[in-house]
């Protein structure tokens, strides 16, 4: 058992989930994303590139913008690097995660080449449509007060320290299916736990896939020791073709209760040699729990199901009454009453919409804006969360990303006018707060 753990180099190693679209141009350079990260390659041929050094460069970043300069040869083309490089960001980056270095390698010529590689690390799990917004990037002290000039060089990779939650605490049960052409295994989470861990880090950083065309090894990566799934295929896959990612499943109990949890969804494409129907999906295979998978033939256990069961009369009078104290204004008790609804009701969007309104209103933005959140995952299509996460951003001075989603959820509502009044409205906040900061530096007075 533990040899199918212990996969060889050769594995293909999975650490984000994908994004879309994957990759694309920016001037001269070449991108690529994940949810979690993009990253620009930027190529520095010969003559006017020729043995460039890493101090040539500087580059300069805030959490909306980055702008990249080589300060001594004056032979090189600006145009060339503000094409490529400079630009205002479609979301906020965590400026303290990005890093850039410089590759040097050789041409079929044998002269020196180099490649600039410039990784930014996303402030939200996203696809983005590029790595810059479309026209001229904005002046710098329009678009942040707050620069950081990077110095060159690859962190080591670590893994996420996420305190107090273990990989067996995390795993819930395991469903199995397959086609002639796939294999979908969905590893069901305790969604305490992983809420608890999306605490430490983002969703982008907790989980690993290792896979071989006949093995694989899945775990969360602040316990890799211990893997949520690990053993031998029935078969032979594409490791290249694995698509994985975050979704929800709901399960029906004997009983006939039901429970919706999150679940880690691994898709497999099959080898064309191994194209049928495998009987035996893992063979040898381990969990850190028991395994539980769909019954034969039966879509009852492990499908995806967006109905909600019914809230209780308990519950409903929970919310009645947060309700009604809320348009009292006593947003402390409207809190109370909402925390023990959605006790009753943890996955109902609505409830935590509510709460994270009265959140704001008593000043409490972070709780607003984790409710706010957890809101759009049970419901991504419902613009209302981006409404609430809009509000509590806003209050916690981060202008940029309430922007952003302000902005995202007019793309969603256009026909309702008070996203424009928003948007407005933290416009005029972030200028008021941009123009402080400027004052207080000495910016701002032309001489």
């Amino acid at each position: 058992m533990e040899a199918a753990w212990q996969l060889d180099a050769t594995a293909h190693r999975l650490r984000d989930f994908w994004a879309s679209p994957g990759s694309g141009g920016q001037g001269q350079a070449r991108w690529q994303q994940t949810m979690g990260s993009m990253v620009l390659r930027l190529l520095l041929s010969s003559p006017v590139w020729g043995d460039s050094k890493a101090d040539e460069f500087q580059v300069r970043l805030c959490e909306r913008g980055v702008r990249v300069t080589n300060r001594r040869r004056a032979e090189a083309s600006e145009a060339f690097l503000e094409d490529s490089l400079n630009g205002d960001f479609p979301e906020e980056v965590l400026v303290r995660s990005c890093w850039w270095t410089l590759e040097h390698c050789k041409s079929t010529a044998g002269s020196g080449e180099s490649i600039l590689v410039l990784h930014l690390a996303k402030a939200r799990d996203r696809s983005w449509p590029g790595p810059f917004l479309g026209g001229k990037p904005a002046p710098a002290a329009d678009l942040s007060a707050d620069w950081a000039t990077l110095t060159p060089g690859k962190p080591l990779e670590d893994a996420p320290t996420v305190a107090g939650v273990t990989a067996s605490q995390l795993f819930k049960g395991l469903t199995l299916s397959e086609t002639e052409e796939l294999v979908t295994l969905r590893l069901m989470l305790d969604e305490d736990k992983l809420n608890e861990a999306k605490q430490h880090a983002p969703m982008s950083r907790l989980w690993g896939l290792d896979l071989t065309e006949d093995a694989l090894r899945v775990f969360f990566r602040p316990d890799e020791d211990n893997p949520l799934l690990a053993g031998r295929l029935g078969g032979k896959v594409v490791p290249s073709q694995t698509d994985w990612t975050m979704t929800k499943v709901t399960l029906n109990s004997e009983s006939g209760a039901r429970q919706t949890l999150p679940a880690l969804q691994v898709q497999l494409r099959k080898a064309p040699c191994s194209r049928s129907e495998w009987g035996n999906v893992l063979e040898n295979s381990a969990t850190v729990s028991s395994i539980s998978p769909a019954p034969p033939g039966g879509a009852a256990l492990g499908e995806l199901d967006d109905e909600k069961p019914e809230a209780d009369v308990q519950n409903a009078s929970w919310k009645a009454r947060g309700d009604q104290c809320f348009r009292k204004q006593d947003f402390s008790a409207a809190i109370d009453f909402y925390t023990k609804a959605i006790a009753e009701a943890p996955t109902d969007e609505k409830l935590l919409s509510n709460r994270s309104a009265a959140f704001a209103a008593e000043g409490r933005f972070q709780d607003a804006l984790d409710d706010a959140t957890r809101c759009e995952e049970l419901a991504p299509a419902w613009p209302k969360a981006l409404f609430r996460q809009g509000l509590a951003l806003r209050g916690l001075k981060r202008y940029d990303m309430a922007l952003s989603a302000f902005s995202e959820g007019q793309a969603r509502d256009a026909s309702n006018p008070n996203w424009a009044k928003e948007i407005e409205e933290t416009e005029r906040l972030k200028a008021q707060r941009l123009a402080a900061k400027g004052a207080s530096r000495g910016y701002g007075k032309k001489k």
